[in-house]
């Protein structure tokens, strides 16, 4: 491209970049400030989102444990908009003999982890059975559910269960903090693909 065009086109360019900018500044001035909120308010709001979310893992786990009496481990995700998704590598109701657990969680984790890098999803938990033990060491059945947000909260939750003469029965439950897998952060501070 000569000399002449190139300037020519770079002045254009220019030009047409201050009024945009002209109208893109009109707009803004009349645009609502961004607040962003404190670590606490964020915190807060995660642990908030997080409860909800652990709330509907739950309440489904319940209804397979009552209806099919197990379950192969499950995932979920908390949309913008309040709605909770399921995710299922094996669907509820179809044979869990011979699945291995780890390869299951590994594929859930997987599929929850590329919503998390799209943005699709603020939250997610992953559910399965495990078999705990009380303080005297009777063993004991939990549903465990690994609860994440978008900003880096991540916490497990153990809730132990029994056969009730009502269905079954949530009993005692416990949480820690862990390291998120899902909305894991790589070098760049992005969420890790995995």
């Amino acid at each position: 491209m000569p000399l002449k065009k190139t300037l020519s086109a770079i002045l254009f360019s220019g030009a047409i970049s201050v009024l945009a900018g002209g109208a893109v500044n009109v707009h803004a001035q009349d645009a609502e400030p961004q607040v962003m909120p404190s670590p606490e308010k964020a915190k807060q709001e995660a642990q908030a989102n997080t409860k909800y979310l652990a709330a509907q893992a739950l309440k489904k786990a319940k209804v397979l444990l009552e209806t099919q009496g197990e379950f192969a481990p499950f995932g979920a995700g908390l949309f913008q908009d309040g709605q909770v998704n399921f995710i299922w590598a094996i669907k509820p109701g179809e044979s869990t003999e011979g699945v291995n657990p780890a390869f299951v969680l590994n594929a859930i984790r997987s599929a929850l982890t590329t919503q998390a890098a799209t943005g699709r999803i603020l939250g997610s938990a992953v559910v399965y059975l495990y078999q705990g033990a009380t303080s005297d060491g009777e063993a004991r059945m939990q549903v465990n559910v690994e609860l994440e947000y978008l900003n880096g909260y991540a916490e497990v939750v153990a809730t132990q269960y029994e056969q009730g003469a009502d269905g079954i029965e949530y009993t005692a439950s416990g949480n820690q903090p862990f390291e998120p897998k899902i909305f894991a952060k790589s070098k760049d501070g992005e969420v890790a693909d995995q």
